[in-house]
């Protein structure tokens, strides 16, 4: 009994994935012209640098203005620095999940503010096209020629057998970070500079407010539902957060080995200081001649 147990649970698994991998591939086909906008951006800038701006600490104490006028990359809620305005950022990148995350009170309060701050300031915008492409076209927002987007799904595999190209479906990876890279690459930039990425979060017991340069938080360790629906996430568990790690720094690990092969021009380096982040060199920022 136990063993016929084990062989339905897997086939049920197995035809849950297929009817996953169904849909994904369905949705890719029907936006196949929305991805095929990017091959405009297809080694635009071959051979040149960036700078993918995390929202870790450190970047409260680093002169950002002597990025205005390079190649910059900034994600999430980037757009809170007192900077940003200044720094005017050429790329923005915001890969959050599609449904049921939209249907949060939070995501849909912040989209807004998002729009307001972005809009003026920045170059181009690539987000998650699951949920989001018509979510926006539904509310009219991000309509303007500088949006792209970029089909998620699958996984970095030890076996390397992913894409990393982003008019095609790449995996559903683990960081915004680790997305901006794959689109930093795509538009031909060779050296690659990380700031404000500490990933120091196993260092805190369950405090995400510590991994920000900035104050507020997307996360609740609330049990009433109601005040859940307010939030995109909810904290895990110090074993869940390990757990998730481990996997966000196999993606970084399995993506530096990709592109090693692929694009073997490309060198990234992390310029954040104190990073637990040590799959790339360490540089300092203040020696990047800017």
């Amino acid at each position: 009994m136990a063993l016929e147990a084990d062989i339905l649970g897997m086939l049920k698994r197995l035809i849950k994935g297929l009817v996953n991998r169904y849909h994904r591939l369905k949705l890719f086909y029907k936006y196949k012209d929305i991805l095929d906008k990017n091959l405009e951006l297809k080694n635009k800038f071959a051979g040149k640098r960036c700078f993918i701006l995390g929202n870790g600490p450190s970047i409260k104490n680093q002169n950002l203005l002597k990025l205005a006028d390079e190649e910059t990359f900034v994600v999430n809620t980037f757009w809170h620095h007192p900077q940003y305005g200044k720094i005017k950022p050429k790329n923005y990148v915001g890969l959050d999940p599609g449904p049921p995350n939209l249907k949060s009170f939070f995501f849909r309060e912040e989209l807004a503010q998002k729009e307001k701050e972005l809009i003026p300031h920045t170059a181009r915008f690539f987000f998650n096209l699951s949920g989001f492409y018509e979510y926006f076209r539904e509310l009219n927002v991000y309509s303007n020629s500088n949006v792209y987007y970029l089909h998620l799904d699958g996984f970095l595999k030890d076996n390397l057998v992913f894409n990393v190209d982003i008019d095609k479906t790449i995996p559903s990876v683990k960081n915004v970070i680790i997305g901006s890279i794959m689109v930093a690459v795509y538009m031909g930039f060779e050296t690659i500079y990380l700031l404000g990425c500490e990933h120091s979060f196993l260092a805190y017991n369950r405090q995400f407010e510590e991994e920000h340069f900035f104050s507020g938080t997307a996360y609740t360790t609330s049990e009433n539902e109601e005040e859940r629906k307010r939030y995109a996430m909810t904290i895990k568990s110090y074993e869940g957060v390990i757990d998730q790690a481990k996997i966000l720094f196999r993606n970084y690990r399995l993506l530096k080995t990709k592109l090693a092969k692929t694009h073997p021009k490309v060198k990234i380096y992390n310029a954040t200081p104190n990073s637990f982040l040590d799959v790339f060199p360490y540089v300092k920022y203040e020696d990047i001649q800017l």
